[in-house]
Formats: structure tokens, sequence, C-alpha cells
């Protein structure tokens, strides 16, 4: 993947090139939320109820996840993805690109 999009030539991307450095970027975003999510939520399952006493506050690690994943919603990632893949259509920016 490094050899994706050359550093110089990052400010002549066409359309194609732009929407696959996009396309990779959210199946990042992807994997990452939903490994962050459930890593956060089996911490509760792993520890017990005692896990989820405010002394110990491992509450705010998956608070701070979830804030993270509704403010920057996968499911127009997901879609995006699945029409580069599926239909070869380059992912157009919008406002959660």
């Amino acid at each position: 993947m490094s050899g994706l999009v050359r550093p110089d030539r990052a400010a002549g991307l066409g359309d194609e090139e732009r929407g696959a450095c996009a396309a990779v970027v959210s199946m990042g975003k992807v994997a990452a939320a939903h490994i962050a999510l459930d890593v956060t939520s089996r911490v509760f399952e792993v520890m017990g109820a005692r896990s989820t006493s405010e002394r110990y506050r491992f509450d705010r690690f998956w608070r701070n996840v979830r804030t993270l994943t509704l403010h920057d919603p996968l499911d127009y990632k997901v879609r995006g993805v699945g029409e580069w893949v599926l239909n070869d259509r380059p992912l157009t920016p919008n406002f959660y690109s």
C-alpha cells in the first residue's frame, strides 16, 4: 500500500487515484473502529462487574471510542468502499470522507 501514491504526486492526484486512496483510508478507519469497540467492550467481560466502578474509570475508554465512531459514521465509509470494490466507482468526497 505504500506504493499507492508517491508523496511528490499527492497534490496532482486524478479521480481514480484519489478514490483508491480514500477507499484504503476508509477501510483502515472501519477496521480500527470495529477493533476498538470490540476490545473496549470485552474489557468489561474479562474484568467483570467491578470494572464498571467509577474508581477504575475503565468506562472512559469505551466512551471515547464510541464518541469517535459516532462523530465519524462508518456506514458511509462501508458503503463507499463497497461501491469501489464491487462497482469500480471511486469514492466521491462528501461531508464524512
